[in-house]
């Protein structure tokens, strides 16, 4: 449990995070610097951000469960798809984004396709986000549960409530500075935690030494090669913009050889650092014993090993966790109020609505979408933990919204018609093997076989359509000055 001198470190880390809100205030003149960083954030920043944007609590909590009960596989899971997927996004995608002059990830799939697919796809991403939000939130919240002893529910509310107020004000440049800052402090408390760690189990022979001998392997009977595979698409897909916050990474630097230099760092550290934080939940069977629940996994080794080290040391960890945790979300609720003010509000209802009150829209989603995203984290309670409705929900129906966005960017040929087509046909393959397939066949359904089957069927009718319409003269000539801004 947290003591007095933990409380007064996360309270002066409070103070600090509020005042780089403060500074970000400063910057947000208009809309562009409230959801693009005005198009001049240092590439270093970026990369920073996009990095940290991925280790949410949902690291420590959600694949602690995986780390914890099969070992070695977590890292082999987690740490190279992520780390591939950047080395092809940053000289696939992130140059591409930046080359757009876009305040949201899917404003440009009306010159691409048309304005029925950019509504629909606002509207379908919106929906689908929240998933993924409330895994973040609740993930978060079962850090300050398991330190404090609060009841779960009460902490869900009151982090979301901190989380929107600070987005509220300082737009995407608070998220990036305060990623920017809890780099350094994050890195530094979970870096500083794996030697004493290894120490008090012996060295990384002894950590191998007390794990069973199957989760010293590559893969477990849970993340089987097969779940690697398919899983790869998925965060190639969701780390170069599939997940609209990181895409804002990208297109808010503006400079194409930048944007790339920020993906290839961001990609270096997720080879890297994930052991920093999988080590102590290897450890935890050696240093805290059976766990029931093993979503507690790296708290509990936290809370044994940093308070004998020096007092305040785990509020410095939990407040880390809470700064990681809410930049992300905010990154994710600024590109959702990005798009419902700029492609849904302006596009559709008040085609002349000006700067200023386009960023009081945002400003104003930005507290609904927040008071869905607590819905989303309560909900979260009832689908048996973070790595369950991460796995089964949001990475599962990723691809049919975030697969035409990218491969738009690349390919041609396809129309609009292939992009609503692939997202139609996606979806319903993923019905049918989520929920159909058992019923009708006998056969045990599973995260590879769901997913995998829609992604492939979503690609092929993406780019089978291209190969078969043919588009009118004006339609071909604005998706060929679409195209020519890549060059």
């Amino acid at each position: 449990m947290l003591t007095s001198i933990d409380y007064l470190v996360v309270l002066i880390y409070g103070v600090l995070v509020a005042f780089l809100g403060y500074i970000a205030k400063l910057k947000v003149k208009n809309a562009d610097d409230y959801f693009a960083g005005g198009k001049k954030v240092p590439w270093w920043i970026a990369a920073i951000s996009h990095h940290m944007s991925g280790y949410s609590a949902f690291v420590f909590v959600g694949m602690g469960t995986i780390a914890y009960g099969s070992g070695l596989s977590a890292y082999v899971f987690y740490g190279p798809p992520i780390f591939i997927s950047m080395m092809i996004g940053a000289y696939v995608w992130a140059p591409r984004w930046a080359k757009m002059k876009i305040l949201t990830p899917i404003q440009f799939l009306e010159q691409r396709y048309n304005n029925l697919t950019r509504q629909f796809f606002a509207w379908s991403g919106i929906g689908i986000k929240f998933i993924d939000e409330g895994v973040k939130l609740y993930s978060l919240a079962i850090i300050v549960h398991v330190a404090t002893g609060w009841p779960l529910q009460e902490v869900i509310v009151a982090c979301g409530i901190v989380t929107i107020a600070y987005l509220f004000f300082g737009g995407l440049w608070a998220t990036m500075l305060t990623d920017f800052a809890q780099f350094f402090v994050q890195f530094a408390i979970t870096l500083f935690l794996v030697p004493l760690v290894l120490k008090a189990v012996g060295g990384f022979g002894g950590l191998l030494a007390q794990m069973p001998a199957w989760q010293r392997k590559p893969f477990s009977p849970e993340i089987t090669p097969i779940f690697v595979f398919v899983y790869f698409f998925v965060t190639l897909l969701s780390y170069n913009g599939g997940s609209w916050g990181l895409a804002q990474r990208f297109y808010s630097i503006g400079k194409p050889k930048q944007a790339r230099k920020a993906a290839l760092l961001s990609g270096a550290l997720y080879l890297v650092y994930p052991l920093a934080v999988f080590i102590p939940m290897w450890a935890a069977h050696t240093l805290v014993g059976n766990i029931e629940n093993p979503e507690h996994a790296y708290v509990l080794v936290a809370e044994k090993i940093l308070p004998s080290i020096s007092p305040g040391l785990l509020g410095l960890f939990i407040a880390s966790m809470f700064a990681a945790t809410m930049s992300m979300i905010d990154s994710d609720l600024n590109a959702l109020a990005a798009v419902f003010a700029k492609d849904i509000y302006q596009r559709t209802f008040n085609k002349n609505a000006g700067d200023q009150l386009l960023l009081r829209v945002g400003m104003l989603a930005t507290v609904v979408l927040g008071g869905l995203t607590i819905a989303a984290a309560l909900l979260t309670i009832q689908m048996h933990g973070a790595f369950n409705a991460m796995i089964q929900w949001f990475a599962a129906i990723l691809g049919p919204i975030s697969l035409p966005l990218l491969l738009g960017m690349i390919y041609k040929k396809p129309t609009w018609r292939g992009a609503l087509l692939s997202w139609l046909f996606g979806m319903l393959t993923f019905i049918f093997f989520r929920f159909a397939w058992t019923p009708l066949t006998g056969f045990a359904t599973s995260f590879p076989l769901y997913t995998g089957m829609e992604l492939l069927v979503s690609f092929l009718v993406f780019i089978g359509e291209g190969q078969i319409t043919k588009r009118p003269p004006e339609e071909e000539k604005r998706v060929q000055e679409f195209f020519e801004q890549f060059e």
